[in-house]
């Protein structure tokens, strides 16, 4: 294997002034050359129509749209007044069904019944108040369908 030093003084493969220019064999000029001819998109390019495909995006999208608003709307726990969806209750944060609020008014909604978090359109509820210890205070007096 040659050396790559360049103390050699002008041996092949070292790094002296005798460097040999670089020229692409034919096969690779004929392979980039290929590589740049055009080619024949297919028949999707040449039928291509705007008016078309806005009309099949928007049904797509229509379609999608239709997706996530139902998967959204089964999603959401509370309306937008802050009720439970499934049996309309307004249950307290505390779980307690008589309880007329016992938290600070909230800042969004203004209601006494919002723990920590507002529940107006809360896709999640509380399923007990426990203890560091484990010691289970409340719970949910009902069953809340997913």
């Amino acid at each position: 294997m040659p050396s790559r030093n360049s103390s050699g003084g002008g041996q092949k493969g070292g790094f002296g002034t005798e460097r040999a220019a670089y020229y692409p064999t034919p096969q690779q000029i004929e392979r980039q050359l290929r590589c740049l001819a055009f080619q024949n998109p297919g028949p999707q390019v040449a039928d291509f129509n705007p008016e078309t495909r806005q009309q099949k995006k928007k049904a797509r999208m229509s379609k999608m749209n239709e997706y996530f608003s139902v998967n959204y709307k089964i999603m959401k726990k509370y309306d937008k007044s802050g009720r439970l969806i499934c049996n309309d209750a307004d249950l307290c944060d505390c779980l307690e069904k008589n309880c007329l609020g016992c938290f600070y008014p909230c800042p969004k909604c203004n209601s006494n019944k919002c723990g920590p978090e507002c529940r107006c359109s809360r896709k999640w509820v509380y399923d007990a108040i426990v203890t560091e210890s484990g010691e289970v205070i409340s719970t949910l007096p009902f069953s809340v369908p997913d």
